[in-house]
């Protein structure tokens, strides 16, 4: 029976029952985007929902923060207490001063300070490479001089030298 039809009547075949199966399945789940492609506008009435059989029949559950829950509130483990995320934090006393602090010209400074000290350390520097590369960090950051955690960076000079600086040439890094 098969040998009765000819490749031009099954390709034609073919094509029919294919373009009958898209034009399905286009009206079926695209039928909004179809009409609006074609440019046929439908009449889209608001439609009320349909009454549902459990609407009149559900109770309100009435909670009310006087009574306690069936076993009581929860509590935490002995040591343990909630905080806020701005209240939380690795090192000791928070307040903005502190946070500037980290986040402020002085780390920065500090960290070129390490470098600098780091680069001393490997070429066997003096204290007259130290002036001069200092006076590199002077111009990178000029306005240090005026900070009030001078002090702090001084500190940081004299504790890190391998050198001896009198708090005169400590001063006079800064100018």
């Amino acid at each position: 029976m098969l040998q009765q039809f000819t490749w031009q009547q099954f390709l034609v075949a073919t094509l029919v029952l294919t373009l009958i199966w898209y034009v399905g399945v286009v009206l079926i789940f695209y039928r909004k985007e179809f009409f609006g492609l074609l440019g046929r506008k439908r009449n889209d009435v608001p439609r009320e929902s349909l009454p549902h059989r459990w609407e009149g029949k559900v109770d309100q559950l009435a909670v009310s923060e006087e009574q306690p829950e069936l076993m009581g509130a929860s509590k935490l483990p002995e040591g343990m207490s909630m905080t806020t995320t701005e209240a939380f934090g690795f090192s000791g006393e928070v307040s903005e001063d502190s946070k500037m602090e980290q986040i402020g010209l002085v780390p920065d400074v500090l960290e070129e300070l390490k470098v600098v000290f780091a680069k001393l350390s490997r070429v066997d520097g003096n204290k007259r490479d130290f002036m001069d590369m200092m006076s590199d960090v002077r111009e990178k950051f000029p306005k240090i001089a005026s900070n009030p955690n001078i002090g702090r960076i001084n500190e940081f000079i004299s504790d890190h030298a391998p050198f001896h600086l009198s708090a005169e040439e400590l001063e006079d890094i800064w100018d």
